[in-house]
């Protein structure tokens, strides 16, 4: 699943370049929308077809390594796409 979702990301940020551009913020709201699509939609389409129950804690957890993965993705995305682009802004 991480893989698809990586490729997804980069498939998006050849398109976008505000998403390689800006990856810190860009990473975060990956993580977020990553978070919510997997317990909320695929967990509940799933073979287990369970429903989410978190506590303030493991909610907090499960989110920040959510944000931590799309930052990961994000950061690896920036640097593969910004050395193939003829427009990436030398340092």
């Amino acid at each position: 699943m991480s893989l698809i979702i990586a490729a997804v990301y980069v498939g998006a940020a050849r398109r976008l370049t505000w998403l390689w551009r800006h990856w810190v913020a860009a990473g975060l709201a990956c993580g977020v929308v990553v978070f919510f699509v997997m317990n909320y939609v695929v967990m509940p389409l799933s073979a287990w077809a369970r429903w989410p129950r978190f506590t303030p804690a493991s909610f907090g957890w499960n989110m920040l390594a959510m944000l931590v993965f799309g930052v990961i993705i994000a950061f690896f995305a920036q640097r593969r796409l910004a050395a193939a682009s003829p427009y990436a802004e030398a340092p």
